[in-house]
């Protein structure tokens, strides 16, 4: 499969529509990728990336961008907020609003913003883990794999564990 990607923007005007307008973008370019992913991942993608939208562009408070690639293995959604005077950013980093999911959903999941580069953990936690160049507005990026994401452990450092041995 080659790579596809696509992207909406979304002005402050469409705040009260957000779930439409990006809820049917969304279905017409899944289908359109030709991508691996099931059907029931679309769909729950789809509506994640509606609770990003939300709450990466204060709920219409400013412009942004989201684009979609496509590719062999993976969905990747990059939410981009123009940035405005009249929201303060909220980066949701404790997991409000249906956030809590996205971030046990996503395979990956970074936030910039204000300077700053947040990433979750192992733990499921989002977490400050380096500097970012975003000064003005927010970036999320969330990736999905079509099947279970790269293991991150060279196979042959692998050493399986019985039963008889402690973590």
């Amino acid at each position: 499969m080659e790579d596809f990607s696509r992207s909406i923007e979304v002005s402050k005007a469409d705040a009260k529509v957000i779930p439409e307008k990006i809820g049917a973008w969304w279905k017409g370019i899944s289908q359109q990728s030709g991508t691996a992913a099931t059907p029931g991942k679309l769909y729950a993608v789809g509506n994640y990336l509606i609770e990003l939208v939300k709450n990466s562009l204060g709920d219409g408070k400013s412009d942004g961008k989201i684009t979609a690639n496509f590719d062999g293995e993976k969905i990747k959604i990059v939410v981009e907020d123009f940035g405005s005077e009249d929201k303060q950013t909220n980066l949701n980093v404790g997991g409000n609003y249906g956030f809590k999911e996205i971030i046990e959903y996503a395979d990956i999941l970074e936030i910039e913003a204000n300077g700053k580069l947040f990433e979750k953990n192992r733990k499921g936690f989002v977490e400050e883990t380096d500097e970012s160049e975003l000064f003005v507005g927010s970036r999320m990026t969330f990736i999905k794999y079509n099947v279970a994401p790269p293991a991150e452990e060279a196979e042959e450092t692998y050493r399986g564990r019985d039963f008889g041995q402690r973590m």
